[in-house]
């Protein structure tokens, strides 16, 4: 089994980031690995060159992730590299995702949620706006959704409180190290967010929150979630930015749309006239689209029947309805089939009209 220290300490090296850490894992077998290799087997690896190669081999980065891991212990904090099976299905399909991440909070089963909802705004809100990402926060909680959004002023902050406040789990992933609060007026918001949810960062815990963090940040928003909600934004900044990220992670985007004119809502209005973002004004609409039913209500009269159902596709109707969705990694890991032997399985159901497959090879029963 791979080393957790080798496995920080690779995400440490100067010149390697997430790509290629997930690449010279792929090659090398494990982190360790990597750190054991010697120039002429890193050499052989394409897209490593000499300047990583160095890199790698003069590295102290050993013994900073030795500190990382006393300051885990001593905080409860949790570090997760992508081939760690808890590391977040979502976020595993995303090419850019981080390959490790630090989470403080109450569990790792909550990014297992069958929905999770980014929601992004403007750090300056309208009381309307604020109004608005409260009813929608509200609207959601009887679906089963976690809420993810920045901790940022304005309406991720919005969204962090109303969640909290009506007990629905939410987590705000952090631009710096979990060795602080950024913005510090947010920290009692934070440490109630940890009762019922929590933080995530992918930066050590000495990370300061400067200005390029933040950005970076936004792929781990929209990765971690099933859509983006935006609630009042320019025509360019964070929000913006997050949205970029959804669209190439293939999540669906939802805005609520404002006023013509207001500045406020100039880049909502904008992702809805250029249809990059579908039209939202409540949590059912949002639903209603994404075709999520209610907890306890009954599933559609078609997947209930089995219609001509040999026992495999049987199996994954059922694995498949257990649920209100399913990435294809966790469908394949319950169905305990080869790839190629599912997607035929699963081709079946499709032309049966049993399921459906949503962005980002995604699994429903169909309604």
């Amino acid at each position: 089994m791979d080393n957790l220290q080798h496995q920080i300490a690779l995400t440490l090296v100067p010149q390697v980031g997430a790509v290629t850490a997930k690449m010279l894992v792929s090659y090398c077998g494990s982190a360790e690995a990597v750190f054991r290799s010697g120039k002429k087997e890193l050499q052989k690896i394409p897209g490593i060159g000499p300047a990583t190669i160095e890199a790698l081999t003069t590295a102290k980065t050993l013994v900073q992730a030795e500190r990382e891991m006393a300051f885990m212990e001593q905080h409860e904090v949790q570090a997760v590299f992508y081939t760690d099976p808890r590391y977040p299905a979502r976020l595993r399909q995303c090419q850019d995702s981080p390959a490790l991440f630090y989470f403080k909070g109450s569990s790792m089963s909550l990014f297992d949620s069958p929905r999770i909802v980014a929601i992004v705004g403007t750090r300056q809100p309208s009381e309307h706006g604020k109004a608005i990402c409260e009813e929608i926060v509200e609207g959601f909680l009887p679906y089963n959704t976690l809420i993810v959004s920045g901790l940022a002023f304005g309406v991720d902050v919005t969204a962090h409180r109303k969640a909290s406040a009506i007990g629905m789990p939410n987590i705000g992933v952090l631009g710096h190290g979990l060795g602080s609060i950024y913005p510090s007026q947010h920290r009692s918001v934070a440490l109630r967010m940890i009762e019922n949810g929590g933080l995530v960062s992918e930066y050590t815990h000495h990370a300061k929150p400067d200005r390029e963090h933040f950005p970076m940040r936004n792929r781990i928003i929209s990765g971690l979630s099933d859509l983006v909600l935006v609630i009042e934004t320019a025509e360019s900044g964070g929000s913006m930015i997050t949205v970029q990220f959804a669209e190439r992670q293939g999540r669906e985007i939802f805005a609520v749309p404002g006023r013509p004119h207001d500045t406020k809502s100039i880049g909502c209005n904008l992702l809805l006239k250029n249809e990059r973002a579908k039209l939202a004004d409540s949590a059912a609409d949002i639903a209603q689209r994404m075709q999520w039913a209610e907890p306890g209500k009954p599933k559609s009269t078609q997947a209930q029947l089995f219609p001509e159902l040999n026992p495999i596709e049987t199996t994954l109707v059922r694995i498949i309805q257990d649920k209100p969705e399913i990435p294809i990694d966790l469908l394949t890991l319950s169905a305990q089939l080869a790839p190629g032997e599912l997607a035929c399985h699963i081709l079946n159901l499709e032309f049966k009209g049993i399921i459906r497959t949503l962005p980002g090879k995604r699994y429903i029963v169909s309604g």
